[in-house]
């Protein structure tokens, strides 16, 4: 402690002891820069198209595959194959296949988009399209708690398509069709 003292605390800085104390200066903030960078570029990947992510799993090896899931990219329609954001993607799917129900689209404050169905009884649906990092779970529990129909996308899981036959299928199951 005595060193460090020397090396950056008291008046009479010596040339060396300032120089050193300005190197380390820019070096913290070189990487509170590259740190803010980061995090800019977190903020806007959601709202671009995932064609680069379609062009790294269109290479991957064959496997295992489930409905809409799997190494492999499948021929179908899907978030990652659809021209346009993800958000596009599921608007056009509701517009096209569930057209009887108004929807409304709602910004949380936190990252995610909300999606609620609106039938001749009320509110049938309340979908939510979030990042697999999101750790969300007050608007399915408040969901449950009004015993409204409630789903979940995730717009980012790595081998998870959301085909057009999986999203159909699942709002189609949770609004009781």
């Amino acid at each position: 402690m005595d060193f460090f003292s020397k090396l950056f605390g008291g008046k009479n800085k010596t040339k060396e002891q300032q120089e050193a104390l300005d190197l380390l200066k820019n070096v913290f903030n070189q990487a509170a820069d590259e740190k803010k960078k980061e995090e800019e570029k977190k903020q806007a990947a959601p709202q671009q198209q995932a064609q680069p992510v379609q062009e790294r799993r269109e290479e991957a090896p064959e496997g295992p595959s489930g409905e809409s899931w799997g190494p492999v990219m499948p021929a179908e329609e899907n978030q990652y194959n659809f021209n346009g954001t993800y958000q596009q993607y599921f608007e056009k799917i509701w517009n096209e296949d569930f057209g009887s129900y108004r929807v409304e689209k709602e910004a949380p404050k936190y990252k995610g988009v909300i999606y609620n169905f609106y039938g001749a009884a009320g509110k049938a649906l309340v979908v939510e399209l979030l990042p697999s990092s999101s750790e969300a779970k007050k608007l399915r529990e408040k969901c449950a708690a009004a015993g409204v129909p409630y789903l979940r996308y995730y717009y980012d899981y790595d081998g998870w398509w959301n085909t057009r036959a999986y999203v159909v299928k699942r709002t189609k199951k949770a609004l009781g069709l």
